[in-house]
C-alpha cells in the first residue's frame, strides 16, 4: 500500500524533473520502483516514430529501438489513438499481440511484457508515460496500481508544461542575451543588492578596462566619487520605483584616462502583467562611450541608400565632421568632385545638409 508519504515523494520528484530535466531518470526510477515494474520511460512521438526521451532501459535496449523497433512499435501507436490522460494497460495492449516482431525481438527479451501506459499529452508534441514489467500470471494492472498511476498523470502533465514553459523562457533569454551582444553600448543588468546579473560584451570591455568604473564585490562601481554617487542613487530609485511610468536618470562619469567621460543611463527594469501596476525590481545601466566613433560600413551605406563606392567614402569621413576641403585633399580629388558627390548623397538619402547627414549616419549604425 502507498502511503502519503511515498506519493509525494513521487510527486515531488516529478516536479523537481520539470526544473531540472536531467533528474527525470531518478523520477521515472522511483516511480516503477513503487508501483512493482522493472523499468520506465518517457518517450515523444515524431510525427509516427517514437522517441525514447528518458528512462531506466538499459543502453543497448533504448539503441535497438531507435535504430530498428521504434518503426515496428504497435503498443505505442495504440496509446496514441487513445485519450490523453487515460492508463492503458499491458493485458489491453501487449498480450494480444505476442506473435509480433515487436514481442518476439524488444519485448520479451528486455522483460517488458507488461505494464501501464499512459498518452500524457496530445498533438503537436504528443509524449507518453510508461511503466513496464514482465509477463506475469497475473495482470500487472491492479486495480491499486491504476489508482496510483491515475493519480500522478495530472502532476506529470503539468510538469511536462512547466518544462516546456521554461525551455521556451531559456529560449528568449538566450535570444534577448545574443541581441544585446550586438549593440554596441555597454549594458548591464543590475537586480537588487544592488548585484550585476548580466553585462553584455560591449561593457564587460568597459569595466575590465578600469578606466572610471569598475566591478567591485559583484556591483558596478565608479571611481569618481560623486560619479559613484549618483550611479548608486540612480539604481536605488530605479528598483523601487512603484506605480510609476519607466522614467530613470542621465549623468556622466570622469574617466582617470583623461578620455571624454562616458555618458551613462540608469533605467528601471519594469515587470508588469496585463492590469496589474507597474513593479520595478531591477535596473539597466546603459553605458555610452564618446571615444567609440560610430562608423557605419560602406557596404550598409551602398545597400540601404544605393551610393556608389566613391559616395559611400566620402558619406564616411563626412560623418567624422571633415570639412570638404580636407575630404578632397585625403582623396586626391577636386572640391567640384566632393560638392557633386556630396549632393548625390543628400538626394538619395534625403538630408540637406551635412549635420542632417551625420545624424542619419550615426542612427544607422547599431
Amino acid at each position: 500500500m502507498v502511503t502519503i508519504d511515498d506519493f509525494s515523494r513521487l510527486v515531488s520528484g516529478i516536479y523537481a524533473a520539470a526544473v531540472t530535466p536531467e533528474h527525470w531518470e531518478v523520477a521515472i526510477r522511483e516511480i516503477h520502483r513503487t508501483l512493482g515494474g522493472t523499468a520506465g520511460a518517457l518517450v515523444m512521438a515524431d510525427r509516427a516514430v517514437w522517441s525514447i526521451l528518458d528512462s531506466t532501459l538499459p543502453v543497448a535496449a533504448v539503441t535497438s529501438y531507435a535504430e530498428h523497433y521504434c518503426h515496428l512499435d504497435h503498443v505505442l501507436a495504440a496509446v496514441k489513438k487513445g485519450p490523453v490522460g487515460a492508463v492503458r494497460t499491458g493485458t489491453e495492449l501487449v498480450a494480444p499481440y505476442r506473435n509480433s516482431e515487436f514481442y518476439a525481438g524488444w519485448l520479451h527479451p528486455n522483460e517488458l511484457g507488461d505494464g501501464l501506459l499512459v498518452q500524457l499529452t496530445g498533438r503537436p508534441r504528443r509524449q507518453c508515460f510508461i511503466v513496464a514489467a514482465p509477463p506475469r500470471t497475473e495482470s500487472f494492472a491492479t486495480p491499486e496500481r491504476v489508482k496510483l498511476m491515475s493519480g500522478l498523470v495530472p502532476h506529470l502533465q503539468q510538469a511536462l508544461r512547466t518544462q516546456n514553459h521554461l525551455a521556451e523562457l531559456m529560449h528568449r533569454c538566450g535570444a534577448l542575451a545574443e541581441a544585446a551582444e550586438v549593440v554596441r553600448h555597454g549594458i548591464v543588468v543590475v537586480e537588487p543588492g544592488p548585484q550585476i546579473v548580466h553585462l553584455n560584451a560591449a561593457a564587460d570591455r568597459i569595466l575590465r578596462s578600469n578606466d572610471g568604473l569598475h566591478i567591485h564585490a559583484g556591483r558596478i562601481e565608479a571611481a569618481d566619487a560623486p560619479a559613484n554617487r549618483e550611479l548608486h542613487r540612480s539604481i536605488h530609485n530605479a528598483q523601487t520605483q512603484q506605480n510609476t511610468p519607466r522614467i530613470g536618470n542621465s549623468f556622466t562619469c570622469a574617466r582617470p584616462s583623461g578620455q571624454r567621460p562616458y555618458v551613462i543611463h540608469v533605467l528601471p527594469l519594469h515587470r508588469t502583467s496585463q492590469g496589474e501596476p507597474f513593479s520595478s525590481t531591477g535596473a539597466i545601466v546603459v553605458i555610452i562611450n564618446p571615444e567609440r566613433e560610430p562608423e557605419p560600413a560602406a557596404a550598409l551605406l551602398r545597400r540601404l541608400y544605393g551610393l556608389t563606392n566613391s559616395e559611400a567614402e566620402v558619406a564616411l569621413l563626412v560623418s567624422r565632421g571633415d570639412g570638404l576641403k580636407p575630404i578632397a585633399d585625403e582623396l586626391s580629388l577636386s572640391w567640384t568632385t566632393i560638392r557633386t558627390h556630396l549632393n548625390h548623397i543628400f538626394d538619395k538619402t534625403d538630408t540637406h545638409r551635412q549635420a542632417e547627414l551625420v545624424r542619419l549616419l550615426l542612427a544607422i549604425d547599431p
